[in-house]
């Protein structure tokens, strides 16, 4: 059964990946162990990847001009 995410932060859900990934890569879970881990992973994935494309549009640069002056743009622009 899938739990719901909503109330992990970035960090829990990364933290609770990074443990199911090294579940699954020893090897030692049962088929249905691991595709219940697969899934439980994919929800997580999904979590952070919204939380990230959430704070995307939030990412600021402040640049200084040869005048002196300083212009706020956002990152995606720049990059």
């Amino acid at each position: 059964m899938i739990t719901n995410n909503d109330n992990l932060s970035f960090e829990e859900a990364m933290e609770q990946l990074e443990n199911i990934i090294s579940k699954l890569e020893e090897g030692n879970l049962n088929l249905d162990e691991s595709l219940t881990s697969f899934q439980k992973g994919i929800s997580l994935y999904k979590h952070c990847n919204g939380i990230l494309n959430n704070i995307d549009g939030e990412i600021k640069l402040i640049l200084k001009k040869e005048d002196g002056t300083t212009e706020k743009i956002d990152f995606i622009e720049k990059f």
